[in-house]
């Protein structure tokens, strides 16, 4: 997917939310702008904190950036929520604990269900687990009609790295979790950041699935609404 991500949110908590309607209105203006030909969008973090949403930088491949309002956070069966992100072309980003578990109108494909039976370690904490630690999730994605594949995860402690977040450094470790589709013999590597002071994550880089997109996400006000991000 080549084309940048530019929420229509604005339109959607507009509507729902009173007294916030000219912030949106400049917001989404905002949107279309960076849609028109500017590679990145950069929102100031006094404009990020004026939201009362949370809010990340999102990535497909190597596109353009996108800056992305949280739109709705719904329960799931496990203890943290869904939280679904928007674009303007209502394309759809679902994250839970961080990880990304579906996706939605996407040009190039979609994963369309993440399957887990143990916790997934990013609801744990990478920071407290043993490292090296493994993990296992079923996936199902289109085109294809691929449906119940085996994905077998390893996770690695890497390096501190200090990181740039909105132009703001982070003092944070990176992690590794090398994936493993053992049907198709394939695999490729999601890397994630956490902070050291807090232990939250600060940025990921994550592959959807065999022949989708990877999305890096990063995270700028987070999501305060209970067990999760």
């Amino acid at each position: 997917m080549n084309k940048p991500f530019f929420p229509a949110l604005a339109v959607f908590i507009a509507l729902a939310t009173t007294g916030c309607t000219q912030r949106m209105q400049d917001l989404s203006d905002s949107f279309k702008f960076a849609y028109q030909g500017f590679p990145d969008a950069k929102k100031s973090w006094d404009e990020i904190n004026a939201l009362p949403y949370a809010s990340l930088y999102a990535q497909l491949d190597n596109g353009p950036r996108g800056f992305m309002v949280l739109a709705f956070a719904e329960p799931s069966q496990h203890p943290s929520p869904n939280l679904k992100w928007l674009s303007g072309d209502h394309e759809m980003i679902v994250t839970r604990n961080n990880r990304i578990v579906k996706t939605v109108n996407f040009a190039e494909g979609n994963l369309t269900t993440t399957q887990v039976n143990s916790p997934d370690p990013l609801s744990i904490g990478l920071s407290t687990i043993h490292m090296p630690h493994q993990w296992s999730r079923t996936l199902d994605w289109q085109p294809g009609n691929h449906s119940g594949y085996r994905a077998d995860s390893t996770f690695t402690r890497g390096k501190p790295q200090t990181i740039s977040v909105n132009g703001t450094k982070a003092d944070t470790v990176q992690y590794h979790e090398r994936v493993t589709l053992p049907t198709l013999n394939v695999d490729f590597t999601n890397h994630y950041w956490v902070s050291e002071d807090t232990g939250r994550m600060v940025k990921s880089y994550q592959h959807l699935a065999p022949g989708l997109p990877a999305v890096t996400l990063t995270h700028l006000k987070p999501y305060q609404g209970g067990a999760d991000e």
